[in-house]
C-alpha cells in the first residue's frame, strides 16, 4: 500500500505517518490500486466480484456522523459515518 502511494520512507510506528496510507477514499483507493476506469459498476457485495466488501466481525462501539469534507454540493447531508475517535479517518 505504502509503495502504491510512493511512501518510501514512510515510518510505520508513527499514527501521523500511517495517516498518510489510506485516511480518506482518495487514499484508499490509490493505497489499494481501485481506478474507476476498472473498477466502476462493479457489484462490490457479489461472491464472485474480485473486489469485495466483507464482514470481518469489527463492533464499533461507537459510531459518528460529521459533515462531509472536499466537497460543496450537498456537503450538509449526513451522509458521512465514521467510528467515534478514530485517528485513521480524514478530516477533524
Amino acid at each position: 500500500m505504502a509503495s502504491a502511494r510512493n511512501l518510501k520512507d514512510l515510518d510505520f510506528s508513527s499514527t501521523r505517518d500511517l495517516r498518510k496510507l489510506a485516511s480518506g477514499p482518495g487514499r484508499l483507493c490509490e493505497a489499494l490500486a481501485i481506478t474507476r476506469d476498472r473498477d466502476n459498476d462493479k457489484d462490490m457485495v457479489a461472491p464472485r466480484s474480485d473486489l469485495q466488501v466483507m464482514d470481518d466481525g469489527f463492533r464499533s462501539d461507537k459510531i459518528a456522523v460529521t459533515p462531509r469534507i472536499g466537497i460543496t454540493k450537498s456537503a450538509e447531508l449526513p451522509l458521512r459515518y465514521v467510528i467515534a475517535g478514530n485517528a485513521f479517518v480524514s478530516g477533524k
